[in-house]
């Protein structure tokens, strides 16, 4: 919901902007240069299913070839991340001029509730994501001390996803995980931004934006973990998917 609101307000800001900050000015100079940027901001994960088939091994309950799906509800968390960009001095169509980045994230969202196929069970744990990505920035430019500049990007890159969750059922029985869902993986990265930057002088600007990412590929297991067991049970694929508002710090060299 909190997410929403930033969305809805960014686009607020967008339409809100006076025209003279758009002003067309055909003959400027250019930014150019390595800068860094620092970003912080909620991030708000989307609930997600992984899939697989039940291969148990001794000791583990569960019936092989039986379906094993587990659906996972994850809480907004904070996330952080830094970048190492540099600013190309050329423009695109007129008033594009385009930026690379180099960037490391981080965030660890809880587990707040879930299901291992469609019961009714106890979730619970989190899930520590760290990203690198490559990403293009393109920022609208129509003039040289422009001070509001719009941007939009992508970026694509690898995240290791690292789960350690644990759900135990709902029957009365047992008070503390018989399940967990462990085994970090790698992952293939997409993301897509759209934010404003605010100029404040030659050397630094503020950043506010919304940024989509997905992580695709992932692959872990579930295991049987009561009374100190950690058996194999079966594998688990899936995705995990997250919006985020974000805010932050660019400074120019």
């Amino acid at each position: 919901m909190r997410l929403r609101y930033i969305f809805i307000a960014s686009s607020m800001l967008f339409a809100a902007l006076p025209s003279t900050a758009f002003a067309q000015d055909d003959d400027f100079k250019l930014d150019e240069g390595i800068y860094v940027v620092v970003r912080g901001g909620v991030t708000s994960p989307s609930d997600k299913t992984f899939t697989g088939i039940q291969a148990p091994a001794n000791g583990s309950p569960g019936v092989a070839g039986d379906p094993a799906s587990a659906r996972v509800q994850f809480d907004e968390d904070f996330t952080v991340s830094g970048a190492v960009g540099y600013q190309i001095p050329t423009r695109l169509l007129g008033i594009f001029q385009p930026r690379v980045e180099l960037e490391y994230s981080y965030s660890s969202p809880d587990v707040d509730g879930g299901a291992f196929n469609g019961g009714n069970q106890t979730f619970g744990g989190d899930a520590n994501i760290n990203s690198f990505t490559l990403n293009y920035r393109a920022d609208v430019r129509f003039k040289e001390k422009q001070t509001v500049v719009p941007y939009v990007g992508a970026g694509i890159g690898v995240a290791d996803v690292d789960p350690s969750i644990g759900y135990f059922p709902n029957n009365g029985m047992a008070t503390s995980d018989t399940f967990a869902i462990q085994g970090s993986d790698t992952g293939f990265v997409l993301q897509g931004d759209l934010g404003l930057s605010i100029r404040l002088n030659d050397r630094l600007n503020l950043e506010t934006g919304v940024r989509y990412q997905r992580i695709s590929g992932l692959n872990f297991e579930r295991q049987f973990v009561a009374g100190g067991s950690e058996i194999f049970n079966s594998e688990l694929d899936g995705r995990y998917e997250t919006v985020s508002g974000l805010v932050g710090v660019r400074i120019r060299f």
